[in-house]
């Protein structure tokens, strides 16, 4: 892996996970129930402290290293295992991630039950769009090693 496909697989992450925040927060305009990714990971990762609850920004910023990591995730190790076209890829990739988020992160470290049963009737479609656009994006832009 060479420095310009490190910087453009970065570059998708951040693109793709923008896309993920910006489509999480505005749901309810399309009907459906908000999902504030950064202050699930702000307060996941710093918790309260002496000074009050971790600023918003670390939030936002925790998200887009997550979407650095799963894109070169993408990009390196699983798009050469998956069929058919990079957009297709990456559609499965987004598939693979709200699973992976519904079954493991959501009921282990966010106490909201599978498939997050303990939350909105319809938070899992929310989590399901927003993760699918993440992954057609890393898919339709991503290189592949």
């Amino acid at each position: 892996m060479d420095l310009s496909f490190f910087i453009h697989v970065s570059g998708v992450g951040i693109l793709a996970g923008y896309i993920l925040l910006v489509f999480a927060l505005w749901a309810p305009r399309y009907g459906l129930p908000r999902l504030d990714f950064p202050r699930g990971m702000t307060e996941l990762t710093f918790g309260d402290s002496f000074e009050g609850p971790a600023p918003y920004g670390w939030g936002v910023a925790l998200l887009h290293v997550n979407g650095i990591i799963f894109a070169l995730l993408y990009a390196t190790v699983v798009a050469p295992l998956l069929p058919g076209e990079p957009f297709v890829r990456g559609l499965i990739w987004g598939v693979i991630l709200f699973f992976a988020a519904q079954i493991i992160f959501v009921p282990i470290f966010l106490k909201g039950g599978f498939f997050s049963l303990k939350h909105d009737s319809k938070a899992w479609i929310t989590a399901l769009i927003v993760h699918v656009l993440y992954g057609a994006v890393v898919g339709w832009l991503s290189p592949i090693l």
